[in-house]
């Protein structure tokens, strides 16, 4: 073990001479590194920006961008209710989980921005993306520095964390704004984690320092649960500073020992709630998963010196190729090398392999199963360890004056090329149709997936033509998927209710409802998608007035699943059509439950209820609908009747003279009431 150092001592820097890491090995000598990596910072900085500028061109994807930003319920009110009315649902446990993930703090910057824009602001969203990336960049260079890396290494590592391609999916796509704001958090606290051991080494008092630390692992841990391995990473720097490996360690990190407990037990929960911790997807036993991980983790390190392919979906190859099982002896041979390194005492690759094992190993997917089973954002934080070897090693061996030339041109071609492909890449987060056309360019015909993808956004777009395509593909891949021909069916009912296919409309309603009853048909349906099919179909029913049959399907499926708003919403426009005008009030208030901000509801219900003679509820409601929409006219001449049969004519005057300034027009009986006949 070495010596300790002196305190305050800057720590000795690779010499010309000494290419060889056994005879540099880094030691903690520093409180702080030499000021001049900053300027190397900033250059880093500024060409990282300049990579990601077409990134704040790009929009939204359909592609967990719609649960975690448009449609996620706790930001869907921010201009009408405040932000602080929402910040308790989003740090809420049960209702601030996305897709079972618990990240409340990115989802609090997008209400900010919102708040902030008045709306959701894509530039913006992704304004604010780059910058946390520069953060990162900054802290994971300040990082290299504490830990002795010279300036040209500090130089290297940054500018590879900042435009390597792998980073790209972490930094252009809205959804992966908790890769950077964690990551920012991650790396601060190993930079005061290191502060903290100096401080410790000149007997000062650190306590502060430690206080500050743990306040940035908890927003790390807020930010995403991949920041559990923060201790794991405290304790390779214990190693790469040489400090005596004892249970001391351990010891002093409990309380960052509770906060990844604490955290990862959370999201099992929410993972469990939302039915992602089981594999129903693939149902590989354990063997396979080992494997699956153990191929992961090499195409990893493969893709660390090419980064090809680059595909925001990999999907489970059924049934595993041969390589995954293949890739068990390269990823013994990394293992069986880690050994060799660690008894000679080659720290840096014993370090860098260290860290970039610990914050890969929980994304490996040996355990749990979804719609991919690799991912570039897997890397982002877990490539500074490799990334930490190439630093150091370009340090050694440009201190050597006859190797400068050569690293340098290698560096420059290699960041060139890194350059471009950053680039490129960021033009396929554009939106939903470049990103689903770039992953049909690897998988092709064998994953439906894309092809629903793509259809789902072409139909958002309302080129319902190219949507029908992609849809009827994806069902020849995969016909066994009553999701796909639910998809299709709305996408025809969509269709013959735009109004731009009037002499097609009812063939168009025959073709979903044959979808939706082809769909049902399909064994082993789950009872959420069978009770939204029932639901469209319903709806299909009663768009050709036939409402008897439109009640008794979506009241079925309403039995399987209570909590579809959509179905008391079409269930209540075939009551008020039929005259059961109590039944459909009811189903009024309970859709209002699921959305209690949709305007039109609260007037339709208001409107019912000043039928009913009930004018101080109907007041109410109406009053809630003008609320929520200012400029929806025929709710104040709604009210204004409700007014003028309570006897109080002012109001009702007053009502529809603001009617009639949004252009609203007047029966005879309102002109009547209006003038108090």
């Amino acid at each position: 073990m070495a010596k300790k150092p002196k305190p305050g001592k800057r720590p000795a820097q690779p010499q010309a001479a000494r290419p060889a890491e056994k005879k540099a090995k880094p030691v903690a000598k520093e409180s702080r590194p030499s000021g001049g990596w900053l300027t190397f910072a900033w250059v880093a900085m500024a060409i990282t920006a300049l990579c990601y500028l077409p990134s704040l061109s790009n929009g939204l994807v359909n592609w967990d961008d719609d649960p975690n930003i448009t449609e996620n319920p706790n930001l869907q009110r921010i201009n009408e209710d405040g932000l602080f009315k929402a910040v308790p649902a989003i740090f809420d446990v049960d209702k601030g989980a996305v897709i079972g993930n618990y990240n409340p703090l990115p989802i609090l910057t997008f209400a900010i921005e919102k708040a902030i824009a008045g709306d959701f602001n894509t530039t913006l969203i992704h304004v604010t993306n780059l910058l946390l990336h520069l953060l990162t960049v900054f802290f994971a260079m300040k990082l290299l520095a504490r830990m002795g890396v010279g300036n040209w290494g500090v130089f290297i590592g940054g500018l590879l964390f900042g435009i390597h391609p792998m980073r790209v999916e972490s930094v252009a796509w809205a959804t992966e704004r908790k890769d950077v704001l964690f990551a920012v958090f991650f790396f601060a606290a190993l930079v005061y984690y290191v502060r903290w051991l100096k401080q410790g080494e000149r007997g000062e008092n650190r306590t502060g320092t430690y206080v500050v630390m743990f306040v940035l692992a908890l927003l790390s841990c807020l930010s995403k649960v991949q920041a559990v391995t923060l201790p794991l990473s405290m304790l390779v720097l214990d190693y790469w500073f040489r400090r005596p490996l004892n249970f001391k360690l351990i010891l002093e990190k409990t309380p960052f020992w509770a906060l990844s407990l604490a955290f990862g037990l959370i999201n099992l929960y929410t993972l469990g709630q939302q039915g992602s911790t089981t594999d129903e997807v693939t149902q590989f036993n354990l063997l396979q998963r080992i494997c699956i991980g153990a191929y992961s983790f090499c195409v990893y390190l493969y893709k660390l010196v090419i980064p090809y392919p680059m595909s925001p979906l990999y999907p489970y190859p059924k049934p595993l190729p041969w390589e995954v099982f293949a890739a068990v002896a390269p990823f013994l041979a990394v293992w069986a090398a880690f050994i060799w390194l660690w008894r000679k005492d080659r720290r840096v690759w014993v370090s860098g392999i260290l860290f970039f094992f610990f914050n890969v190993m929980f994304l490996l997917q040996v355990l749990g199963a979804g719609q991919g089973f690799k991912a570039d954002r897997f890397t982002y934080v877990p490539y500074f360890g490799l990334f930490l070897v190439a630093a150091w090693y370009f340090e050694q061996y440009y201190q050597k004056k006859e190797s400068r030339g050569t690293l340098q041109a290698i560096a420059g071609v290699v960041f060139l090329a890194f350059a471009v492909m950053t680039v490129r890449q960021i033009g396929v987060w554009r939106n939903g149709e470049t990103l689903w056309s770039h992953v049909i360019k690897f998988e092709g015909k064998s994953n439906s997936l894309p092809y629903w993808n793509r259809g789902q956004y072409y139909r958002s777009q309302g080129d319902y033509n190219k949507a029908l395509q992609d849809y009827s593909q994806a069902v020849t891949i995969n016909p066994e998927n009553p999701e796909l021909f639910n998809s299709r069916g709305k996408t025809y009912f969509d269709m013959a209710m735009s109004g731009k296919f009037g002499n097609q409309e009812r063939e168009l309603v025959q073709k979903a409802l044959k979808d939706y009853t082809d769909a049902l048909s399909i064994p082993n349906i789950k009872p959420k998608s069978k009770a939204e099919i029932l639901i469209n179909r319903g709806a299909a029913h009663g768009s050709q007035r036939n409402f008897q049959q439109s009640v008794q399907d979506i009241t079925e499926g309403l039995k399987i699943d209570p909590t579809n708003e959509n179905g008391y919403f079409n269930r209540s426009i075939a009551y008020y059509t039929m005259g059961q005008i109590d039944n459909a009030l009811g189903d009024y208030n309970e859709y209002l439950k699921y959305q209690p901000n949709n305007a039109n509801v609260w007037y339709e219900s208001g409107m019912i209820l000043r039928a009913k003679g009930q004018n101080q509820e109907a007041i109410e409601r109406l009053t809630r609908a003008i609320t929520l929409n200012p400029g929806l006219g025929i709710a104040y001449i709604e009210r204004a009747r409700a007014y003028g049969q309570s006897g109080n004519k002012l109001l009702a005057r007053q009502d529809y003279q603001r009617a009639q300034q949004l252009g609203e027009r007047l029966t005879e009986a309102d002109v009547r009431m209006m003038n108090g006949q």
